[in-house]
Order: structure tokens, then sequence, then C-alpha cells
């Protein structure tokens, strides 16, 4: 199915060839006829899979005078920023955006949303402005939740119902997350959202994500990443981490081993990440080790390879994890480095899913300790 078998304009298809995107993928397949007929979706799909299209090109294509008529809500200040950049791709700049989030002056997000016919932004700042009245969403007609289940495990379940109490009861609910939590599914039916659910199986656009694990000491980890990372003619890594403590001790000793890497991690401040973002993006860092809330930002179609040099602690972090590489049907690997303390926890997480194990360790170079 083509971009103009799904009913999507000339002028769009024509924005989106531009930037080489010329086929759909398997979400946006699915996920954009049921939103132009007007239906509210939950839509399960992992990240990578091209959901900002399958929500944004439909409204590109709804949207029409000078008030705001939707509302979108991601867990980060980047991904806001990013879904608001492929909305200005697609719509070549016809669609008003204004981007909301904290850590910045208000004055600017408050005049954009006096004009915008699309808001982005993080639940803290939204729902701060809306209980300033700077918010009018009396003719909101769409309201997007991007990872939403994100969202709730980032503890902003009560921010978001408050939201959903300054909003209009009719208007078009779309929500997408790379898992659908029974967290999610509660909140639906206590504000009587009955979507049509939409689920991507995961051999459908990560066919190219070669998934495994591999056993490691302690006192060898280090030079095993260093390893990984040297071996092969690499592009872009990112390397998780559980503590912003580990990410910065990490990071440093990659440098020292000659490794271009840099730490990401919720101490630092918006310029600061920013920056190491955009280098990235652009490939003047190649690898950037992350904790997991700092790494919801990350949203670069290049990514080759995850490195999980501290084990997550459940599965659907695991999956958000891995969902940074082999995006958009790319070639892609994530590899597991694995203590003995961590087979119990990583037990838990294989029962969902199917990771080899890497039966022939590498020769392990010598790292600087």
């Amino acid at each position: 199915m083509s971009f103009k078998e799904l009913g999507v304009s000339r002028p769009v298809k024509e924005n989106l060839e531009d930037n080489d995107i010329t086929e759909p993928t398997e979400v946006q397949k699915k996920a954009i006829p049921k939103i132009k007929e007007g239906v509210d979706v939950m839509v399960e799909s992992e990240t990578g899979s091209g959901k900002t299209l399958a929500f944004s090109i439909p409204l590109i294509q709804k949207i029409d005078g000078d008030h705001t008529q939707a509302l979108i809500l991601s867990p980060t200040r980047e991904l806001a920023k990013q879904i608001s950049a492929e909305i200005d791709m697609a719509s070549h700049g016809e669609i008003e955006t204004v981007t909301i989030y904290g850590g910045v002056d208000y004055q600017p997000q408050i005049q954009g949303a006096k004009t915008a016919n699309i808001i982005v932004g993080t639940p803290g700042r939204v729902l701060d402005l809306f209980k300033k009245g700077k918010i009018n969403a009396d003719s909101l007609e769409y309201f997007v939740l991007d990872e939403a289940d994100r969202m709730l495990d980032m503890g902003f379940q009560d921010e978001l119902e408050e939201i959903i109490s300054h909003l209009p009861e009719h208007k078009q609910n779309l929500l997408f997350g790379a898992t659908i939590p029974r967290s999610l599914k509660k909140m639906c039916d206590r504000y009587d959202i009955d979507p049509e659910t939409i689920r991507i199986e995961k051999s459908e656009h990560t066919r190219n994500l070669d998934e495994k694990y591999v056993n490691a000491d302690r006192n060898e980890k280090l030079s095993m990443l260093y390893t990984f990372l040297k071996e092969k003619d690499r592009d872009l890594s990112v390397v998780f981490c559980q503590t912003k403590n580990t990410t910065r001790w990490l990071a440093d000793k990659l440098r020292k081993n000659g490794i271009n890497a840099q730490e990401l991690n919720g101490d630092m401040n918006q310029n600061q990440r920013e920056d190491v973002l955009e280098k990235f993006e652009n490939g003047e860092i190649k690898v950037v080790v992350a904790t997991d809330v700092a790494a919801r930002g990350i949203d670069v179609d290049r990514v080759t390879h995850v490195f999980n040099y501290d084990v997550p602690d459940k599965a659907d972090t695991y999956t958000h994890r891995i969902g940074r590489a082999g995006r958009q049907g790319r070639e892609g690997e994530a590899i597991t480095l694995l203590e003995k303390d961590d087979h119990r926890k990583f037990r838990k997480i294989k029962k969902k899913l199917d990771i080899p194990r890497i039966n022939d360790k590498p020769e392990l170079l010598d790292a600087r300790v």
C-alpha cells in the first residue's frame, strides 16, 4: 500500500519524498485509515516504527482554520521538539505549531499557543499553561498521547488526567506507545474513551534487529563493551546504564580508550542535552551513554547498535531501549551484557522475548580502567 492509496494528499506526499520517505511503514498503513475515519485509536508499535507520521499525516490533512485544533503530549522536551519538526517537514511549514516544555521562558510559548493550529508539549508545562488560562482548548478536535506508556511510567498520570479535564468531551483521542499497559486502559475507562486497538507485531518492522546477550564477569565488562565498539565498522551506538553516575564513569572510560563517547543524563541542563543530541545526530559523537529517561529524547534513524551495559528492570524498558536501533527497517543489533547477578532479572525479560545467547565470546581487547 502506497501513501497515495492511503489517501495522503499530493503536497504532503511530495514533502515526504523530498525527505526520502517514499513508502509507508506498517503502523502508518494501519493507523492512518482509522484516524481518517474519525475513530479513537490505541496503537501499540515499537519505537522507530513511524508512529509520529502515523498520527501527524492525518492531522495535517484535517487541520482547517487558524485556531488550536490539536494537542499532542510527549514525555520529553526532546521528543516534543522532534514531533514538531516532523509536522513542519510533512506540512512544509503550512501548519503552525508551538512546542511547549519546561526550563525555558514562558512568554514565547504563551504567544505561540494563541495562534498555533497544533500544540505539542510535555505534560508539566502544558498543564501549567492550562492553569494560567493561557491555552484555549474550546475548539480542540484531536488529542494525542505519544509514548503514552512512558508518560505513565514516568509518573505523569495525575498531570495527564488533569489535562484531560480541561479538554472538550467530544474530540478524537489518539493513543500511541510501544506497549499498552493496564494503567492506560484504566485511564481510558475513567474518561469514557473506547479506542480501537491496533497492534503492530514486532516482526513486521524490526526483523532486521538482531538481539542477543553475552555473559560477562564484572571485571571484564568494560573490555567487552570496548571490544564490541571497536571490532566492527560501527555507525552510531547507544549504551544504556541504570544510573547517572555510571553514564559519567563509563563515557569517561570509553573516551580514555579512544572511543568518541558522551554521557546523556538528567543532571545535564537542557542546552547540554540538546548539544549532545545534535552532535550525535550529525555523527560528531559516535557513542551516547545514557540513562533510560535521558535516552527518550534520542530519535536518530542512523543508530545501528544498542548495548545494555546494565540490565533493565523489565521487558517494556528493554523493548524501548532496543527500539533505538534498526529503525524504519534498517539493520541493527542489540547486545545485553550479563553479570552473574543479572540472570534472575533477565530471565523475566527472556520469558516474553526470544533472545539468543552469544556462544562465541570475542577475544577481549585491553581497555584502560
